[in-house]
């Protein structure tokens, strides 16, 4: 029974290894990442500690209706609602206008993103976003830290030599066959 718990803990963590370094891959060939909505903006569809996977498109591709997230120049802040309109680039090189809304709010932004690129959202999952930045704090990190190192010298602890012959169908005591 010691064994099976500790063979589904090695699996469950080696699944969220996978999953990270799958995240890994897609944000690297992609330009893939991962969106959690802080704000009611964009309830009841995004609601808050929502985590949506987006994907990097240009914004000539974008059609009303898309939900959308960009950064303006001078601010730092990421904002992802729907599109309004996209007014295109007049001249090769030159940024696209994106008119937004929020799905909870009366009216549409008040000035145009001017933006190169955009971030679509291909997916979303409810509450998923809470989780991931609660993992973000130290406290978190440290407590993953020490149950990994736990588990994994559990897994690798050396165990008697009458269990590791019973588990090779020896008897214990059994010399080995030639």
């Amino acid at each position: 029974m010691a064994r099976g718990f500790r063979e589904a803990l090695l699996t469950v963590v080696a699944l969220l290894g996978l999953a990270c370094i799958l995240a890994l891959v897609l944000g690297f060939f992609f330009k893939a990442s991962f969106v959690v909505f802080r704000t009611g903006s964009m309830e009841p569809k995004y609601p808050v500690g929502a985590l949506s996977l987006t994907v990097q498109v240009d914004p000539r591709e974008l059609v009303p209706g898309d939900v959308v997230s960009v950064r303006r120049e001078a601010a730092a802040a990421l904002v992802t609602h729907r599109v309004v309109a996209v007014d295109p680039p007049t001249e090769a090189g030159a940024t696209a206008s994106l008119w937004l809304r929020g799905d909870a709010n009366i009216s549409n932004d008040p000035l145009p993103y001017d933006v190169a690129t955009a971030q679509k959202v291909l997916f979303t999952v409810p509450g998923l976003g809470t989780w991931v930045m609660a993992s973000r704090g130290p406290e978190f990190l440290g407590a993953a830290t020490l149950a990994v190192t736990a588990l994994v010298t559990w897994a690798y602890w050396p165990r008697r030599s009458a269990e590791i012959q019973t588990e090779t169908g020896d008897a214990p005591g059994a010399k080995p066959q030639q």
